[in-house]
Protein backbone atom coordinates (compact mmCIF):
# COMPACT_ATOMS: atom_id res chain seq x y z
CA UNK A 1 0.00 0.00 0.00
CA UNK A 2 1.43 3.36 -0.98
CA UNK A 3 1.58 6.36 1.33
CA UNK A 4 -1.09 8.07 -0.76
CA UNK A 5 -3.42 5.06 -0.44
CA UNK A 6 -2.79 4.87 3.30
CA UNK A 7 -3.50 8.59 3.73
CA UNK A 8 -6.70 8.29 1.70
CA UNK A 9 -7.86 5.40 3.91
CA UNK A 10 -7.05 7.37 7.06
CA UNK A 11 -9.05 10.36 5.78
CA UNK A 12 -11.96 8.06 4.97
CA UNK A 13 -11.77 6.50 8.44
CA UNK A 14 -11.75 9.93 10.10
CA UNK A 15 -14.77 11.01 8.06
CA UNK A 16 -16.63 7.82 8.92
CA UNK A 17 -15.92 8.32 12.64
CA UNK A 18 -18.05 11.46 12.43
CA UNK A 19 -20.96 9.54 10.91
CA UNK A 20 -23.52 7.90 13.16
CA UNK A 21 -23.67 4.17 12.52
CA UNK A 22 -25.22 1.39 14.51
CA UNK A 23 -23.17 -1.37 16.07
CA UNK A 24 -24.73 -3.76 13.53
CA UNK A 25 -23.69 -1.54 10.60
CA UNK A 26 -20.14 -1.29 11.94
CA UNK A 27 -19.88 -5.06 12.42
CA UNK A 28 -21.36 -5.70 8.97
CA UNK A 29 -18.74 -3.40 7.45
CA UNK A 30 -15.87 -5.31 9.08
CA UNK A 31 -17.42 -8.69 8.20
CA UNK A 32 -17.89 -7.69 4.56
CA UNK A 33 -14.26 -6.54 4.46
CA UNK A 34 -13.20 -9.96 5.79
CA UNK A 35 -11.61 -8.48 8.91
CA UNK A 36 -14.08 -9.86 11.50
CA UNK A 37 -16.48 -12.78 11.63
CA UNK A 38 -20.09 -12.39 12.85
CA UNK A 39 -18.93 -13.15 16.41
CA UNK A 40 -16.61 -10.09 16.18
CA UNK A 41 -13.47 -12.25 16.12
CA UNK A 42 -10.59 -11.21 13.89
CA UNK A 43 -10.08 -13.41 10.81
CA UNK A 44 -6.79 -14.35 9.18
CA UNK A 45 -4.58 -12.46 8.39
CA UNK A 46 -5.97 -9.86 10.81
CA UNK A 47 -5.73 -11.94 14.00
CA UNK A 48 -2.62 -10.00 15.08
CA UNK A 49 -4.77 -6.88 15.28
CA UNK A 50 -6.62 -8.40 18.23
CA UNK A 51 -3.50 -8.05 20.34
CA UNK A 52 -2.93 -4.50 19.12
CA UNK A 53 -6.49 -3.49 20.00
CA UNK A 54 -6.23 -5.18 23.40
CA UNK A 55 -3.00 -3.29 24.10
CA UNK A 56 -4.56 0.02 23.03
CA UNK A 57 -7.50 -0.57 25.37
CA UNK A 58 -5.13 -1.40 28.24
CA UNK A 59 -3.09 1.74 27.59
CA UNK A 60 -6.34 3.71 27.28
CA UNK A 61 -5.42 4.96 23.82
CA UNK A 62 -8.80 3.69 22.68
CA UNK A 63 -11.90 4.68 24.61
CA UNK A 64 -13.27 1.50 26.26
CA UNK A 65 -16.72 3.03 25.85
CA UNK A 66 -16.34 3.03 22.07
CA UNK A 67 -19.89 1.68 21.81
CA UNK A 68 -21.23 5.14 22.61
CA UNK A 69 -19.69 6.40 19.37
CA UNK A 70 -21.32 3.80 17.14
Amino acid sequence: MSDAEFNALMELAEAQLKEKVTREEALRSFVEAGILDWDANFREPYTELEGVFAELFLKKKVDPNIDKYI
